[in-house]
């Protein structure tokens, strides 16, 4: 089993790739290319039907393959959907570096995220706060209460913005 060493909050995040986490064969080589950050996603890039199995191909990927430095981020699925909490618990007792927050909106979106991780933490024997958070705004909303995000949780280590929602705010002016 491969231990991770603790996730460095301030690091150098030049590139960040996305890999279906359902799919062994591609998470596997994963850092041979080199970059800076792993996103396994068990979002949008997983079918419905297929959550559980993509679950249980990350959780054997990060107890396996040894990633080296380069840093492994999941996309849980949303905080509307039926899965986001057994992706939590899943990215924690894997040891993940961090969890991506799919459609965060606001403030109290990262505490609860935050408040699920701590109890997978504690449930797991994880280091209290090891799990990093990153949140994806991908709404109106989510980029106006940006500053309300990033600063909910001394876990958080950045935010991503969908492009397309930035370019329909400029266009609706």
């Amino acid at each position: 089993m491969i231990t991770r060493k603790k996730p460095e909050k301030f690091r150098l995040r030049r590139t960040m790739m996305f890999m279906n986490a359902q799919k062994p064969s591609l998470i596997k080589d994963a850092y041979i290319y080199g970059s800076d950050s792993i996103i396994l996603d068990l979002e949008d890039a997983v079918a419905e039907n297929q959550k559980d199995s993509a679950r249980f191909s990350l959780y054997h990927a990060l107890k396996t393959i040894d990633y080296g430095d380069t840093e492994v981020i999941v996309r849980i699925n949303g905080l509307d959907t039926p899965h986001w909490q057994e992706d939590i618990r899943c990215v924690v007792a894997a040891g993940a570096d961090g969890i991506r927050i799919a459609k965060c909106e606001s403030a109290e979106d990262v505490k609860l995220v935050e408040k699920h991780v701590l109890a997978a933490e504690k449930e797991f024997g994880v280091e209290e706060g090891r799990t990093l958070l990153m949140a994806a705004l991908e709404s109106p909303k989510g980029i106006l209460n940006a500053y309300e995000i990033v600063t909910a949780s001394d876990r958080m280590f950045g935010c991503a913005f969908l492009v397309e929602i930035l370019e329909n705010l400029c266009m609706s002016k």
